[in-house]
């Protein structure tokens, strides 16, 4: 039995992850934190999960972060920008194990992390302690460890459509393009205008322009890991654009990646490559050129769907990978992560279809 707990358990993606734990054999539910509806129950903040989870939400103070961390295996952590590291030194020095959600400990230099959230690093240290992991990339680095930075949405829906190409050494530096939207859970539970309906339905803008989203150096670590690059020298990396846009629907990430390459495929030899590489990956599904994957396809689920095709004109890659943004870009890659290091089948608790239509 895992015994786990959640802090800032009423946002959109902790709900997710308590939903997807639900059908967990090894998952038992002890505390949920938030500072938002202390003293409620988190049914009344995810209705959906009436009837399965009936635990009153605790405010997130030291008190209640280290009783909980004494009767939890695992804590998850999705708490604002800058504030993870205090929450789960407690959590290590009670000997448990760390799930961030967030994006505190993602970068291995911490000095990245200020430059794009324009802060300071409350804890340098524990970027280097931590280990960042998309299961499909970095399985064994995290294996047994206790502090794990679970990726970004985005980030895993371009570094898995673009990994078997990156291994194959044929993509010419500083070409990729990631032409990226999200559905609106991606911006967070908070009230803003631009997510009311009337705002958001039949509507489509791109944010961030000009190469400043957070998401843009998470996606360049990852190519330097993933090519042997220093991750401790981001002046060696290779350099993205990355424009991320929002659609006017809930959940569902989509993301089109070009490159330029320096080797010339048929789109059934690119199809071949890619189903090759991930063929024992349970959770990435691999489609022909003919069949562009679709965001519904993995609507609810910790699925990846990747359509790789080679424009033999241009000499460019063109990859459309999918996700959930909080399924396999959030809660189920969180999950996924929790059955890495307590050694157990990645897949155990996870293996469901998507919601269709």
């Amino acid at each position: 039995m895992i015994r786990y707990s959640v802090i800032g358990a009423v946002g959109y993606v902790c709900g997710e992850l308590l939903r997807m734990m639900v059908a967990h054999p090894e998952g038992k539910l002890v505390n949920v934190l938030d500072t938002f509806g202390v003293g409620d129950k988190i049914c009344d903040y995810h209705p959906h999960l009436r009837g399965f989870y009936d635990q009153q939400i605790l405010d997130i103070n030291e008190e209640n972060v280290k009783a909980t961390a004494e009767a939890s295996d695992v804590v998850f952590v999705q708490v604002p920008s800058g504030s993870v590291a205090q929450w789960a030194e407690i959590v290590l020095a009670a000997g448990k194990k760390v799930i961030d959600i967030g994006a505190d400990i993602r970068f291995r230099d911490a000095e990245v992390w200020e430059k794009w959230y324009g802060m300071k690093h409350p804890n340098p240290q524990m970027t280097h302690d931590a280990v960042y992991c998309i299961p499909e990339v970095m399985r064994e680095d995290a294996k047994g460890k206790s502090l794990i930075a679970n990726p970004g949405c985005y980030p895993t829906a371009t570094t898995i459509g673009l990994q078997p190409v990156l291994k194959a050494g044929h993509i010419v530096e500083n070409t990729i393009v990631v032409d990226a939207k999200s559905g609106f859970t991606g911006a967070g539970r908070r009230p803003a205008q631009n997510k009311i309906l009337a705002e958001a339905e039949n509507n489509f803008c791109a944010y961030a322009l000009g190469g400043g989203h957070r998401h843009t150096p998470e996606i360049e670590q990852n190519i330097a890991y993933i090519t042997g690059k220093d991750l401790m020298k981001p002046e060696t990396w290779q350099y993205i654009n990355f424009q991320p846009h929002l659609l006017p629907q809930v959940r569902g990430i989509e993301v089109t990646i070009y490159a330029t390459l320096n080797h010339d495929y048929t789109n059934d030899e690119l199809y071949e490559l890619y189903k090759e590489f991930y063929k024992d990956e349970p959770f990435v599904q691999v489609y022909p050129g003919k069949q562009p994957v679709q965001t519904k396809w993995t609507y609810g689920t910790n699925f990846c769907a990747v359509t790789p095709t080679y424009d033999a004109r241009t000499h460019r890659l063109i990859v459309s990978s999918v996700i959930d943004n909080i399924g396999k870009g959030a809660a189920g890659q969180a999950i996924q992560n929790m059955n890495l290091i307590m050694g157990i089948p990645e897949t155990t608790g996870l293996l469901f279809p998507a919601m269709y239509p």
